[in-house]
């Protein structure tokens, strides 16, 4: 036992609190050192919301051992504002945002319901959604080339439906709602900033 009235501990007290910050100190430059596990490291991965939400919890790192799929398609708006790859000819320029086709419905500020999804991804700014909009109008074009393959697709075209209609407040998976703040989280995340 330690009697606290002393002002150093003797050799058979143990390692005094001094020692202890001392060992601690020394260990972190190693612990610097470990290559991190960041899920997120360089450029943008694709992981599903689910994933997005633990890897959130836990500061983007993944346990020891564990693996997440990463190879998922997802495409950014910037990607699809210059490409047609897996589309039919014109969908882009022909296709509503706001249409039976999208099952899109929602039109904040009524800035939407002339615009083709070609349109949407040439918006700049974020007035009346937009930077949403981009971002959803890219999953479904992607979900649309890759046949809405779940196993395949960051998100499903039921999924962007949601997304936007809920005007960014949906559920990624059972038991969980995201905000708006919190799914352009997830989008600035995997595709990077929102290009304002």
């Amino acid at each position: 036992m330690i009697d606290s009235s002393q002002s150093t501990p003797s050799s058979s007290s143990g390692v005094s609190r001094r020692r202890l910050v001392r060992a601690g100190l020394s260990a972190a430059p190693v612990m610097a050192a470990l290559k991190s596990n960041s899920v997120l490291a360089g450029d943008h991965t694709c992981i599903r919301p689910s994933s997005f939400s633990s890897l959130s919890a836990a500061q983007m790192k993944v346990s020891q051992g564990r693996a997440i799929k990463t190879d998922f398609e997802c495409k950014s708006h910037g990607y699809w504002k210059n490409n047609n790859a897996g589309l039919a000819t014109n969908f882009k320029e022909t296709t509503k945002f706001l249409s039976t086709t999208t099952g899109f419905t929602q039109d904040p500020g009524n800035a939407y319901n002339k615009l083709t999804i070609q349109q949407v991804l040439e918006q700049g700014g974020n007035r009346n959604n937009a930077a949403l909009a981009r971002h959803v109008a890219a999953a479904f074009l992607t979900a649309t080339a890759f046949n809405n393959d779940s196993t395949r697709v960051l998100l499903t075209k039921s999924q962007c439906r949601a997304i936007w209609n809920g005007q960014g407040v949906w559920s990624p998976f059972a038991g969980a709602t995201w905000t708006l703040s919190q799914t352009m989280a997830y989008f600035d995340a995997i595709y990077g900033p929102a290009f304002l």
